[in-house]
């Protein structure tokens, strides 16, 4: 005990390397990964063999086939199967535990499925297969299966390839306005622009107004305000978003990246306002669905009075009313989404649907929007399901359920009901719009936008990793050589690199443990750490043993301490210094800075002062300790 006691430092080091090994190899790691590649087919070459793949099907005649027996055909179809195929004709067939849908075309089925399923609009594939195409020009998106590898490490685009959109947020904006008390401002300005009033938004505390529409110029939105009474020039208008609503579209569509299940996907904000979204082995459509899919769910109460024409249309549901979701299930035809409102939204929907007469009368089980021909009760209250304003389904409202909101009961239970939606993606896209929030804006993508997508193939990425791994092997061999030059004596040496090697390793350690996706950034930065931690145990080394004979366990301390005042204070300059890259919006050189600055610290609190107990093991004599 009293040895562990007086090296208390290097058991320290010693604890912390064994964590970073569990983090680095440990059951925490995410397992197979899904890489996604572009591939076009032509006449030229009209084939690709691939294994343990998923391909996307989109208006086009493919063939799969399987050791020339096993083959799925679509010719311009809509599939969509859950199980296996079996008994096709030319527009069905039998499922086992699904359906099959097809439009336009027909659907061939392999003689032996055990290799080939298709689900969701897709092929996969589990074994070897060859996909061709007959007399056309098809891109193809290929997902391939791939181990997550040896450790628990991820890495970002530069390394595994994916997705990268820099885009300006679409809107404007106004500031240091004097709005007053016009609660209907909002309302007034969607009406006059010719917007969604969702498109509007308004912060009289902050005299802030926002337009979301691109559609929309700056004279347009300034005359808007000047007929609300607002004192506005065209030239206060400025383009884009408030920090404010820049930071919630930021944090937006990192929630949707992270519950998506897109590893390794950051968000983050570079200079003019502009939003940088990296997303790896991810296709740049899936990308683009998801920075300009607002996500805006809502529940209207739509009502045909009796012998009227027309129907009014009221919001009783948004997202900011919804507390919480439950677990998507099926019931029937319908998906359904379970939700729970919050007190307030529960109290707004019981007044609500009070107020336009769904819960008495005509309004309980009686939707019919097809104009009440036939219908044995007149007038029809549907209760619409709407998610970015497209209709995904309408119901009645259930007798029972109307006569709890009526009597005020309903709101002071549970507040429990659910969502419904035609399919299964719907209802997923409901629920994720409702659990991570919707997009007060978009990005802006349109043809006349300046941004930037590119999109790196992840074969070609993975070549980066192997010339990674090279350069950082070789400026370690490179300051092994000079500092065994400069000692020339493997005692003082040898543990002055395996120290610098156990820091690198602490730091992959925490990258693993964080989820942090190392880019050539990260690696730039770790390369660092091996130069200026070495430096430290020089300035260490040098400091104890070039200035003569350390005779004592005093004088070992005294040069200690000097050796690591100076460490010290070259660590607090480094991380000074270091510390704006991390704030400022510096793009790549984010992810060098907090390399450089965790490994600074792990360095000043672990490494260098457990080097220094190895030290004084070897120069000093336990008697001299």
């Amino acid at each position: 005990m009293g040895a562990i006691r007086e090296n208390w430092r290097i058991a320290a080091l010693v604890v912390i390397v064994l964590a970073s090994t569990f983090a680095l190899f440990g059951p925490i790691g995410t397992g197979t990964t899904v890489q996604t590649e572009l591939v076009t087919l032509s006449e030229d070459e009209n084939t690709v063999s691939v294994s343990e793949s998923t391909f996307f099907l989109e208006n086009t005649t493919l063939e799969t086939t399987n050791e020339s027996t096993n083959e799925i055909v679509a010719s311009d179809a809509e599939i969509e199967i859950d199980g296996d195929v079996s008994n096709v004709t030319d527009t069905s067939a039998v499922v086992t535990n699904g359906t099959i849908d097809v439009t336009g075309g027909s659907v061939v089925s392999p003689k032996n499925t055990s290799a080939i399923t298709a689900t969701n609009n897709s092929i996969a594939v589990s074994g070897e297969a060859t996909l061709r195409t007959d007399n056309s020009s098809v891109e193809l998106s290929v997902e391939r299966q791939q181990d997550g590898g040896l450790t628990n490490l991820q890495y970002g685009l530069d390394l595994s390839g994916g997705t990268r959109i820099r885009a300006p947020i679409t809107g404007l904006h106004v500031t240091d306005l004097d709005i007053g008390d016009q609660p209907q401002l909002a309302s007034n300005l969607s009406d006059d622009l010719g917007v969604d009033e969702i498109d509007v938004q308004v912060r009289p505390r902050d005299g802030v107004v926002e337009v979301y529409d691109g559609d929309v110029g700056k004279s347009e939105f300034a005359s808007a305000l000047q007929s609300a009474g607002v004192d506005v020039q065209a030239s206060d208008v400025q383009a884009g978003v408030t920090g404010q609503t820049r930071e919630t579209v930021v944090n937006t569509l990192q929630g949707r990246i992270d519950q998506t299940g897109l590893s390794g996907g950051s968000v983050t904000t570079a200079g003019d306002g502009l939003v940088v979204v990296e997303v790896p082995n991810t296709r740049p459509e899936q990308v683009r669905e998801i920075v300009t899919d607002r996500g805006v769910v809502r529940i209207v109460a739509e009502v045909r009075e009796g012998g009227a024409n027309t129907t009014t249309n009221t919001t009783v549901i948004t997202g900011e009313d919804i507390a919480g979701t439950d677990p998507i299930s099926q019931e029937g035809s319908e998906w359904r989404t379970p939700v729970t409102l919050t007190e307030s939204g529960a109290e707004k929907f019981q007044n609500r649907m009070n107020g336009v007469g769904f819960t008495t009368g005509n309004g309980p089980a009686n939707c019919d929007r097809s104009g009440g021909q036939g219908s044995s009760r007149p007038g029809s209250y549907c209760l619409l399901t709407t998610l970015n304003g497209e209709i995904v389904s309408s119901n009645s409202l259930a007798p029972e359920f109307g006569t709890s909101l009526n009597d005020g009961t309903w709101a002071e239970g549970t507040r429990d009901f659910f969502m419904t939606s035609q399919t299964s993606e719907q209802a997923q896209d409901i629920k994720l719009s409702l659990d991570v929030g919707s997009l007060p804006t978009t990005l802006n993508l349109s043809q006349g936008a300046q941004y930037d997508l590119s999109y790196i193939e992840p074969s070609y990425a993975q070549n980066f990793k192997p010339l990674s791994l090279a350069t950082g092997l070789l400026a370690w061999f490179a300051v092994a050589g000079m500092i065994f030059w400069r000692y020339r004596e493997i005692r003082v040496a040898l543990p002055m690199l395996f120290t610098a090697i156990a820091e690198v390793y602490i730091l992959l350690g925490f990258a693993a443990i964080s989820g942090l996706a190392l880019d050539l950034s990260h690696i730039a930065g770790l390369i660092a750490v091996i130069g200026t931690g070495v430096d430290d145990l020089v300035i260490m080394a040098d400091e104890i043993l070039q200035e003569g004979d350390v005779a004592t366990g005093r004088v070992f301390q005294s040069r200690f301490r000097k050796a690591f005042w100076v460490i010290g204070a070259a660590a607090a300059t480094t991380i000074i210094a270091m510390s704006p890259l991390t704030i400022l919006s510096v793009g790549d050189l984010f992810g060098f800075a907090v390399i450089t600055i965790v490994g600074v610290l792990v360095g000043v609190l672990i490494t260098r002062p457990a080097y220094g107990d190895i030290l004084r093991n070897l120069v000093l004599s336990k008697d001299q300790r």
